[in-house]
């Protein structure tokens, strides 16, 4: 993250750093045989580095995050954006009809769309410069109802931030997914909307009361019908917004970081003999035994 310690010359030469930061073009499988493709922007100073992944909205692709990018890499971030299924580069193999299935806005296809983000977890877990320690998602319409029902599923989730949410977007039961999300260590979930989307920020809220709502007030005439990432240039600020929130909440850099398996169970030391025997495609890493506690794991004997 940026510090002003060593003056304002150098935060210039930081920020000039972060904000030139060239992506990369990756791809990687999901279990059901989807190829996903995505840019990666490594961390530009401290590492190991706090992760996000960007999930975007209906009908659009990565290319929506270029806005909060660098703003998330001058907070320390390394940063994964995410084309989902049926949509930008994320379209084979063919004969899934990926295109069309979204066109029709087929549920069974938006409900699959958490494999995306389990990939996406299996290729930054190879990256030696990121701290899954330290992990946020942030999702855009229905990619915020994908991020909910990844999260849910993935403990390790430290933070979440919903751009326009909906209860039910596409056939994905957000309502439940945000409970079930909850359960674990009342983990920080912000939902940003603009006035005219208050109510399914507010609906959500009343199913996991940890939740933080926070109504934008875009500088539009039109500003109730600002929607999901096109809130980026719209609303003031928001962009430092998100990011000020998952650098709050996502933690410093581990202590004595504990792994265990997806599925909860015994966790254990990070690099001890028990670590090593840990299905890598399972293994999910914690900034501490006590974290690892509050979201339901127990120590190794």
């Amino acid at each position: 993250m940026s510090r002003l310690a060593v003056g304002v010359l150098s935060l210039a030469v930081a920020t000039a750093v972060a904000l030139s930061a060239e992506s990369e073009a990756v791809s990687f499988k999901t279990d059901d045989g989807v190829e996903i493709a995505a840019d990666y922007f490594a961390p530009t100073g401290r590492t190991p580095a706090p992760v996000v992944i960007l999930l975007h909205q209906y009908r659009s692709t990565r290319a929506a995050w270029k806005p909060l990018v660098p703003v998330l890499q001058r907070a320390g971030f390394a940063v994964l954006a995410v084309d989902l299924r049926g949509h930008g580069g994320s379209v084979k193999p063919g004969n899934l009809k990926l295109v069309q299935r979204v066109m029709d806005r087929d549920p069974a296809l938006f409900n699959a769309m958490n494999s995306d983000v389990f990939a996406a977890y299996g290729f930054l877990s190879q990256r030696p410069e990121c701290d899954l320690s330290r992990l946020a998602i942030v999702g855009a319409s229905v990619g915020a109802s994908v991020a909910l029902d990844y999260a849910r599923q993935d403990r390790s989730v430290d933070v979440v931030v919903c751009m326009s949410p909906g209860e039910a977007y596409m056939g994905v039961d957000s309502r439940t997914h945000i409970r079930e999300y909850g359960k674990w260590g009342k983990r920080p979930v912000l939902l940003l909307a603009a006035p005219g989307e208050q109510q399914a920020c507010e609906a959500l809220a009343a199913a996991y009361p940890g939740a933080k709502v926070q109504i934008t007030q875009p500088g539009t005439k039109d500003g109730d019908k600002v929607h999901g990432t096109n809130m980026f240039g719209q609303v003031e600020n928001i962009e430092q917004g998100v990011a000020d929130f998952l650098a709050e909440h996502v933690g410093g850099p581990a202590g004595q970081a504990v792994a265990g398996d997806l599925d909860g169970g015994p966790c254990c030391p990070v690099g001890s003999e028990a670590d090593k025997k840990l299905d890598p495609k399972s293994r999910r890493v914690f900034s501490s035994g006590e974290e690892a506690r509050s979201r339901g794991y127990r120590a190794s004997k």
